[in-house]
């Protein structure tokens, strides 16, 4: 298979790939209720041929592929759900049922369903297996460890893993594959300051737990800008609070939540640690008690050097010397790191930026925005590195 007829077979798809993007935009789902997304993903793959296993974790499903020689496995990993966002976008194919893809996941399921059509297409030349993964409920980031739990590893065994993020804040015909770190580990928090309610009036007869609050979250400020080492990345966030019923009343307790963002394993648990020392130091230290509460996310998504060589060779034969780099890392986060903390892994940075008239124009916006769109171009761009990598991986 020559690099000009892969490119011919993708090529050949465009239209294709464009009215796949948009069937999936229009009918977003929430984590864990992708049921309609996954039936139709299903339907594609098994008229493509593949073994089609539904229902890991939940609403996941697997495609097999399986090359008419034995050899090794390479997996492909799409995430599949929405976000509870009503789409203002104004597009044709807009969503109109209060949910939205508003991060590009219904480009992610087009790119591994029309790479998985072409591979089968391919499999007489194919020496193993590729395994193509729809992930449920990233956005909430339980998602992948729910179809880990349910065997997805234990079956499906793979030696190579690969997935991509569309972005619309890098140039279309751009591809960032990082050697180490693409995105920042994701968890949240819950604390409660436990406190004695009483009258507003007399303060001095209660504990209150909204005094001690304040003075955990600025005191909390420190933990990035004097524990952490100025060459790491961290993020403190305290996204709510909640207490209190009346103006006069001083609370029982007071509850906030919040995020923790880093780059390295290391400062995700720094960070998490040195909160809860402070909130429980202080609490004490102001008569009222603690309770802190880690609530799982994501650890930080890092790629496997070798790997990352690898694809950087075929996404360069895509898009051109030079055009596949190195990308900075982004804070946001992404359960794909489930993945390649199992397998030799990358997940790749697909640029999907209008160009700057568009934007003006149209008032586009970034992630998880109500007016969030990008560049169907790339998506051509990310199925044949999936096509080339397969190809190569299992020649």
């Amino acid at each position: 298979m020559t690099s000009e007829s892969i490119s011919s077979l993708v090529a050949a798809r465009a239209d294709d790939i464009i009215k796949t993007r948009r069937q999936f935009h229009a009918i977003p789902e929430l984590g864990f209720e992708e049921n309609e997304t996954a039936a139709a993903i299903a339907d594609r793959l098994v008229n493509a041929g593949l073994e089609v296993e539904t229902g890991i974790g939940k609403t996941g499903l697997v495609g097999v592929l399986k090359g008419a020689k034995p050899g090794r496995t390479l997996m492909i990993r799409a995430d599949i759900d929405g976000l509870p966002i009503t789409e203002l976008t104004g597009l044709d194919f807009a969503s109109t049922n209060g949910h939205m893809h508003a991060c590009g996941h219904d480009g992610h399921i087009t790119m591994a369903i029309t790479a998985a059509e072409i591979l089968s297409e391919m499999k007489d030349q194919l020496a193993g297996t590729v395994i193509f993964v729809f992930q449920p409920a990233e956005e909430v980031v339980m998602g992948a460890l729910a179809m880990i739990d349910d065997g997805l590893f234990d079956r499906y065994p793979a030696d190579r893993v690969l997935g991509t993020h569309l972005w619309n804040q890098i140039p279309t015909g751009v591809i960032g594959v990082n050697r180490s770190t693409v995105f920042a580990s994701a968890d949240q928090f819950r604390l409660t300051v436990h406190g004695k309610g009483g009258h507003g009036a007399m303060p001095h007869m209660a504990i209150d737990p909204v005094a001690a609050i304040a003075e955990i979250i600025t005191t909390s400020q420190t933990v990035v800008s004097r524990e952490v080492p100025p060459n790491e990345m961290g993020v403190l966030t305290f996204g709510q609070i909640h207490g209190g019923s009346a103006p006069n009343v001083i609370a029982d307790n007071v509850t906030v939540e919040g995020t923790v963002r880093a780059y390295t394993s290391d400062t995700r648990l720094q960070i998490m640690q040195s909160l809860e020392r402070i909130s429980s130091t202080v609490a004490t230290a102001m008569r009222a008690s603690s309770t802190f509460e880690r609530i799982h996310g994501a650890p930080p998504v890092i790629n496997d050097p070798e790997v990352a060589s690898w694809v950087t060779r075929h996404a360069s034969l895509v898009v051109g010397e030079g055009n596949a780099k190195e990308w900075e890392p982004v804070s946001v986060g992404d359960d794909m790191a489930e993945f390649n903390d199992r397998v030799p892994g990358v997940y790749f940075l697909l640029g999907a930026a209008h160009d700057n008239a568009t934007v003006s124009s149209r008032g586009i916006e970034g992630h998880h925005n109500a007016r969030f769109d990008w560049n169907e171009d790339c998506l051509s761009l990310g199925v044949e590195v999936f096509v080339r990598s397969a190809v190569d991986f299992l020649s």
